[in-house]
């Protein structure tokens, strides 16, 4: 096999593969632009045309993350709607994106980068939140998208790829000299042409310059981008600290609060990841256990339980975005209560199941599956139908009686569950429990105090639904 060398070899190479470049819907939306001469109707109708697409964009529209009214979201006009154009658009090349890279079997190594740029995208938009300002779906894409020409280089699966990679993973400061070695161009170089070529924006084509921009949406990709190449050395590692600092500084924040914020969207990558399809990735991004260290050995106390609920006071105050006080929630319980095991199931606004969006704890890959519940198998008279339909506070210890999905999930141990409700309907559930120790009064009581100010915030935050949708 003949290496390929030079931009221009490699772009030529790059446009053989059947990446999201060549497909005509993204190619279409990537052409709409942003004034009044596009329209959402334009956007509906190149969307239509891919069902595959039509779907993805709908259970996206419909996630926890865009859905602030539960009421479900039928068609992609209705989403247009409730969410907004710009979000929709951003959403469906978002997830076209991703489902091209991860088409087939792709190598372990093209899955991890991706799955950092994924971080990063969820990094960046947590943090333009803080601006006050709508364009935090247009970071998202451009946090994602900052590292395209790694992500299509890992694509070709050429040898020279590989090789050039081992070595700057060796030797990371001589990442511009190894490219003009072994591919005969600078990634960044290739970078660049590719935003070009595919019309992905200028916000991209910014933030992927080297230096410091005082644009905020560019500082806000770049910083995206940073804590998830970064992450990986510990949370408290001095490089990170760092990172901490400078995001500190720009936010106006302490820096413990940026800490901690960074580690809940951490979290988050993996929920939104779950959202997108893109379950492939759950592997590969950061888990709190591993970015803390040491830190996550320390036995929770009465002070943390009342620092996580001064958090979550701060957060419904603030009107911060839900995802974000879901988080600060199930790790209210994991680490201040000490529930050994929390689970966050939202009602899924299309179907008839329960998804588990947020899981802490051990083994949470294999407990996520496990959790993935289609409430049509229930039974009429078993536990969780009863819950379902008289949603109450309730504690399975070892002496309650439990049936079908309850027992599959129990087994002989203890746990809970509390409803999470907006005015209208059930939203979701939590459940907890201690992976098989006992639980304690004073656990069930905390459980229902963060469950009850979950139901405040959606009390007050989330909008009646409509009577057609």
């Amino acid at each position: 096999m003949t290496d390929v060398r030079g931009l221009k070899a490699w772009l030529k190479v790059i446009a053989k593969l059947d990446l999201p470049s060549l497909n005509s819907v993204v190619k279409a939306i990537c052409e709409l632009s942003d004034d009044d001469d596009s329209s959402a109707d334009e956007f509906t109708q190149i969307v239509l045309r891919d069902a595959d697409l039509t779907s993805q964009v709908l259970k996206v529209a419909n996630s926890v993350h865009y859905n602030r009214s539960f009421s479900p979201i039928k068609t992609v006009s209705r989403a247009i709607v409730q969410i907004g154009y710009l979000d929709l658009k951003n959403i469906a090349l978002a997830t076209t994106l991703i489902d091209g890279f991860l088409d087939g079997k792709p190598r372990e190594r093209l899955i991890n980068n991706l799955a950092r740029s994924f971080h990063a995208a969820v990094q960046a938009r947590a943090i333009a939140q803080q601006l006050n300002s709508d364009d935090h779906e247009e970071v998202f894409i451009a946090a994602l998208l900052l590292r395209l020409g790694d992500l299509a280089l890992l694509a070709t699966g050429r040898p020279e790829v590989e090789t050039f990679m081992a070595a700057r993973d060796l030797s990371p400061g001589e990442a511009h000299s190894l490219a003009l070695e072994h591919l005969g161009v600078g990634v960044k170089t290739l970078n660049r042409a590719l935003i070009q070529e595919w019309g992905l924006g200028d916000l991209v084509l910014k933030a992927s310059d080297d230096t410091h921009s005082a644009d905020p949406w560019v500082r806000s990709v770049q910083f995206g981008d940073e804590i998830s190449q970064t992450i990986h050395l510990g949370i408290d590692h001095p490089e990170m600290r760092k990172i901490i600092q400078r995001i500190s500084q720009f936010q106006g924040r302490s820096s413990a609060d940026v800490r901690e914020h960074i580690l809940l969207m951490a979290e988050e990558a993996s929920s939104v990841a779950t959202t997108y399809g893109a379950e492939r990735l759950l592997q590969a991004l950061p888990q709190r256990s591993t970015i803390e260290g040491d830190a996550t050995d320390v036995k929770s106390t009465d002070y943390d339980m009342q620092r996580f609920l001064n958090r979550i006071s701060r957060c419904i105050m603030d009107v911060e975005p839900l995802p974000r006080l879901l988080q600060l929630a199930v790790h209210a319980l994991h680490r201040g209560a000490g529930f050994g095991r929390v689970a966050l199931w939202l009602s899924s606004a299309r179907d008839h199941r329960l998804e588990p969006v947020i899981v802490a704890g051990d083994d949470v890959a294999r407990w996520r599956e496990l959790l993935k519940l289609d409430l049509s198998t229930l039974q009429q008279d078993e536990s969780l139908t009863r819950f379902l339909k008289t949603p109450e506070p309730q504690w399975y210890n070892r002496k309650t009686p439990t049936d079908g999905v309850m027992k599959r999930l129990l087994g002989p141990v203890d746990g809970m569950m509390v409803p999470v409700q907006s005015p209208e309907r059930l939203v979701g559930v939590i459940y907890a429990d201690n992976d098989g120790g006992p639980l304690t009064e004073r656990q069930f009581e905390e459980l229902q105090l963060v469950a009850n100010q979950i139901n405040l915030y959606l009390q007050f935050n989330i909008p009646a639904q409509p009577k057609s949708g």
